[in-house]
């Protein structure tokens, strides 16, 4: 069964200083965060699009979009015309088909479709090679005076292709690859380093010759860095109870001495009695007193 056809975008770059951009700083000049909610609300939706063209050409879209930014009609199309004069949108494709996109939206949206056609037809031509007949295969080991070296590595080459599994749309590997990354990492992990690649290659345009060795080379690391992170935070609230226990005194039940252990108002202090005073020095010591001194 052929897998389904990807299309549209999962994810988009962003900028770290879109905020400071020109054009988005004058919807959030005007509009303050609303201003800059519309304009990445939008931009989601354009590369959701098969196209990557959103079409506002009708006004019930134009309100369920207002919706969506969580503003009236009136601001949102007083957003629009604003985004559409400073350009965040192509003006040209607005006015004349009733479309949001822009020179940007398409030159990085190009870059993950050309990447997606180049590899189905990888998958095409490897699929058409695992149905040749094995007579096919075996003909050039028999004529060996017509093979050269040159013939070897290509077959190869072909032989290296068909073994390679997609993973994830941008993720390659082989199988013996895959149950090494399993055997030292557990499945759950080596499947968070797959989405990893996956997210970073398509969102770049990113190749590398061996997706194997680019998880062991920097993803590994990226998930354990990930994994230290979620220890720390899990330890936190712990460390916080511990510290409140220590402090705890109530009704004089028991309280901290200056070794942070608990004293009791029995004269325990960390499972140890306290030696009993006597009420006055001309007191001669009880018989208990002296069975507790010795």
């Amino acid at each position: 069964m052929a897998r389904p056809r990807k299309e549209g975008m999962d994810y988009f770059p962003h900028d770290t200083d879109a905020v400071n951009d020109t054009k988005i700083e004058a919807l959030r000049m005007l509009y303050g965060n609303d201003g800059y909610a519309f304009y990445f609300i939008l931009l989601e939706l354009i590369y959701r699009q098969p196209n990557f063209e959103l079409d506002v050409s009708d006004a019930e879209t134009l309100q369920i979009l207002a919706k969506k930014v969580e503003v009236s009609p009136e601001k949102f199309s007083n957003m629009m015309q604003t985004a559409i004069k400073r350009e965040c949108f192509d003006p040209v494709a607005y006015h004349e088909r009733g479309v949001l996109t822009s020179e940007g939206v398409k030159k990085r949206s190009k870059v993950v479709v050309d990447k997606r056609e180049k590899m189905r037809k990888k998958s095409s031509n490897g699929a058409e090679n695992e149905l040749l007949p094995d007579s096919c295969i075996v003909s050039d080991a028999e004529t060996r005076e017509e093979s050269t070296q040159s013939k070897s590595k290509s077959k190869r080459k072909v032989k290296e292709k068909i073994n390679k599994i997609h993973y994830a749309e941008f993720v390659t590997l082989s199988r013996e690859e895959y149950d090494k990354l399993i055997s030292s990492h557990g499945e759950e992990k080596t499947n968070r380093m797959i989405e990893i690649l996956n997210n970073y290659k398509g969102s770049n345009g990113k190749k590398y010759k061996s997706d194997y060795l680019a998880i062991l080379n920097w993803v590994v690391k990226r998930v354990e860095e990930e994994e230290q992170r979620g220890e720390r935070r899990q330890s936190e609230p712990f460390s916080r109870e511990q510290t409140t226990a220590n402090q705890y005194n109530a009704n004089g039940s028991y309280h901290s001495n200056s070794n942070g252990k608990p004293v009791t108002n029995t004269g325990y202090a960390s499972g140890a009695r306290v030696q009993p005073q006597a009420s006055g020095s001309d007191k001669a010591p009880s018989k208990y007193n002296e069975f507790v001194r010795r």
